[in-house]
């Protein structure tokens, strides 16, 4: 099989050509310069300030009253009033930072030029080749996650020399050093160190070290100079006092391992640990559909080609197969346990003032990036999101006790490394919403769904009974009976009333009946797992929440209702697809048991789309799996093609614009929606598989049934299935055919599943091979 790599051949023109690495904590962007090499470098914890309390004081007194205005419909009146006494007295929470950048500046009297710029995704090493008519220079850079370091590896034909400087500048602000100083450690060592945010905020830390093979290396000021060396490596590591109290001597400490190690045991074992993960499932297609000579291209070259032909007649299969091992490098080298989770842009931000300030957007945005993690094996890459959920628990309380006067806790469209739960922001169609905790618990459900931990059951759902508690606190009845949330919106989308008025705040938005439903669902089935008393009041109150909820209904034009009422949409093309949460990521709307909301499903999508919707790179994301969900293999692929276009860099990051991860994982979760569609009991096969990627192998896809799908296709047939058992239980297969067969599962078994022809199926059972 082809190797999945992002090529290069010229030095980075700006961020956005750079190529990333990442263990988890640290990441870098390495820009392959021709005569100075730039590696802009984040650490996780690296955020503006200290925690803080954001809470209206108002907000209770004048809660009910805009309860009321919204029942009566006046919406102007409520939106003033809500403008004042909800959102919160300083607007802003903390964002994400940069911390710091490292310079490499060649002094050799010649001038090389980069010749090639490699990120190998299997391996997870960057590398540059640098050379002129005299030396050739070949550089290589990864993080790893074991040694928790950053390293820059140099080797060259001849001797060399070069410099290593330390900065922490405002790319906007050449002149504003954003540090409190420099540090000199010893003649090898140099850093930089500062705190944000005053007495309450984060400390950190950035050291760099350079240890030569032979040659010189010595210190002038805070510049460390390596001298006629033909081979060196410069170890990188930062830390921050969220983590550590002396991220100093932490730093120092870990420089101090890894450069005792030889460097190829340094690399072997980071490949090694990156390779446990990396290669539990993969997405392949045949070599017979890929064109091999697109391969001599650069990425670049391939993805300027696509852009410019006016048709489809030759798609580069192999590039979309490189981008979808990309999203699985992106998850493993930004989202690790014990680490935070992956926020907007990863781990990786140049900006001191990012957009959206590069937090946890969790109105589908922080979610999206752990869509694809449980099946493709990684599951314990979303355990970061779910700590997030704890670190958020003591401000949500606070929240629902002083914004709603309920118990539980709350959370709105945003939060950041302090778990802050007010509403960010002054926008109402934004930050009026509180179930960004709701949607975020959901993932605990999931997890649990494909692991049956008992253990993380007994954890976790104390926190889901407390959001719970919230909603049961807070749900009012609206004009026609039903249970629902008020004030809230249907996120970032307004709607028009019938006299001309715009409006955000509503009474019961549809996305969010939709992840009540499934929250209430999800908390009875683990709640029964749990063995938790069936007859106590709060299991009373869910299911009558849970029986009270407004269905997803459709209006006169044949489409799902955005609100409870058929109010006109402000942007037909609007980029978020919220009231079809229910078709994807939810499982509600289903072709098998509600064939009249699919339909009305695909109507909402077709509306949007014609509109100018999926114009940014996360909403494609979102739409190419809705396409997937309605079975329609057609606009799947033409905008997995758009989604390569119009929404991704040459680096292949996705280009919301600017640069936001979203879109990568979200692409990748959309193309397993493609080859398996599983609803825990019931599983669909190829579904929705494009034409263009007939051919092709699925490895290692975790199923909610407790098993792990291998299966192989040819044409747009499945030739080879087999589903290995973890757990006991059942699970129906349904073909491309509609041809289905149910499989008992048993633990350590291998079910084969051989098609013999179009309407009928072979089975055979074996016991699972020893290891």
């Amino acid at each position: 099989m082809n190797k999945h790599l992002v090529v290069s051949d010229r030095q980075a023109a700006n961020w956005n050509d750079a190529f990333p690495v990442g263990n988890g904590s640290l990441g870098a962007m390495i820009y392959g310069g021709d005569r100075t090499e730039h590696l802009q470098i984040n650490e996780e914890t690296v955020w503006s300030g200290g925690p803080m309390d954001r809470v209206n004081p108002d907000a209770q007194q004048y809660l009910p009253i805009i309860r009321q205005l919204l029942q009566q419909g006046n919406i102007s009146e409520a939106h003033k009033l809500a403008s004042q006494s909800l959102c919160s007295t300083s607007p802003d929470m903390r964002h994400y930072e940069p911390l710091g950048d490292v310079h490499i500046s060649f002094t050799t009297p010649t001038k090389p030029h980069t010749t090639q710029r490699t990120l190998d995704i299997d391996e997870a090493v960057v590398s540059v080749t640098r050379a002129d008519s005299s030396v050739t220079m070949h550089s290589e850079c990864f993080a790893t996650y074991p040694d928790h370091v950053i390293a820059y590896r140099i080797t060259a034909q001849q001797p060399i020399s070069f410099t290593t400087t330390v900065s922490r500048m405002d790319l906007h602000n050449p002149l504003a050093w954003r540090c409190d100083g420099m540090r000199i450690v010893d003649n090898a060592t140099i850093g930089l160190y500062g705190t944000n945010g005053g007495s309450n905020g984060i400390s950190y830390e950035l050291l760099v070290r350079v240890v030569a093979d032979n040659g010189v290396v010595d210190r002038i000021g805070a510049t460390v100079r390596t001298t006629n060396t033909t081979a060196a490596t410069i170890y990188i590591t930062g830390r921050t006092t969220y983590r550590t109290a002396d991220p100093f001597d932490w730093c120092r400490q870990t420089l101090n391992k890894a450069a005792a190690h030889d460097y190829d045991a340094l690399r072997e074992r980071h490949i090694r640990d990156y390779h446990e993960l990396y290669d539990r499932s993969a997405i392949h297609f045949d070599d017979s559909i890929k064109d091999a000579s697109l391969e001599q291209l650069t990425t670049k070259q391939r993805l300027d080609r696509l852009r410019q032909e006016s048709t489809n007649t030759n798609p580069d299969v192999a590039l979309w197969e490189t981008y979808l091992a990309f999203g699985r490098y992106l998850l493993i080298s930004s989202s690790r346990p014990g680490c935070l989770p992956a926020n907007l842009q990863g781990i990786w931000n140049k900006d001191y003032e990012p957009a959206w300030g590069s937090k946890y957007t969790i109105n589908i945005n922080t979610e999206m990036n752990y869509w694809f993690a449980e099946r493709a094996g990684l599951g314990e890459l979303q355990l970061p999101l779910i700590d997030l959920i704890h670190t958020m628990l003591p401000s949500g309380r606070a929240v629902a006790r002083h914004m709603y006067g309920a118990r539980g806790f709350v959370a709105h469209h945003n939060t950041d490394v302090w778990g802050d739960c007010a509403m960010q922001d002054a926008f109402l169609p934004s930050c009026a919403w509180p179930l960004g905790g709701a949607w975020l618990c959901l993932h605990i459900i999931e997890h649990y769904r494909y692991t049956h931990d008992l253990v993380f059951l007994r954890q976790e759902l104390p926190v889901l009974t407390e959001c719970i508690t919230f909603f049961i606190d807070t749900m009012i009845r609206d004009k026609d009976g039903y249970w629902a949330v008020s004030p809230s919106i249907s996120p970032e989308h307004e709607y028009v009333m019938r006299d001309g008025t715009r409006g955000a705040l509503c009474t019961g938005a549809t996305i969010d009946n939709q992840i009540l439903r499934a929250l209430f669902i999800g908390y009875l089935e683990l709640a029964a797992d749990a063995v938790c008393d069936d007859s106590s009041d709060l299991m009373n109150d869910v299911r009558e929440r849970l029986h009270g909820l407004r269905p997803t209904s459709i209006s006169s034009d044949g489409r799902i209702m955005e609100w409870s009422e058929e109010y006109a949409d402000s942007e037909p093309g609007h980029r978020h697809f919220s009231p079809l949460f229910a078709l994807f990521p939810g499982t509600e709307i289903r072709h098998d048991t509600t064939p009249d909301l699919i339909n009305a499903a695909a109507r909402f999508v077709r509306k949007r789309m014609s509109n100018g919707s999926g114009n940014t790179g996360w909403s494609k994301a979102w739409v190419i799996a809705l396409y997937a969900r309605l079975w329609d293999k057609h606009n799947v692929w033409l905008n997995m093609t758009k989604l390569l276009t119009d929404s991704t860099l040459d680096n292949l990051l996705d280009n919301h614009p600017p640069f936001q991860i979203d879109g990568n994982f979200g692409a990748v979760a959309a193309m397993y929606e493609t080859l398996i569609q599983d609803y825990g009991d019931t599983i669909y096969v190829l579904p929705s598989l494009p034409d263009p990627l007939h051919s092709g192998t699925l490895t290692g896809m975790r199923l909610i049934c407790g098993a792990v799908l291998d299966m192989t296709w040819r044409n747009g047939h499945v030739v080879a299935l087999d589903i290995t058992s973890t757990r006991v239980g059942r699970v129906t297969v349904v073909f491309p055919d509609q041809t289905q067969i149910t499989i008992t599962l048993d633990t350590d078994r291998v079910s084969h599943i051989i098609p013999t022809h179009v309407t009928t199926t072979h089975v055979t059972t074996t016991a699972k091979e020893q290891q």
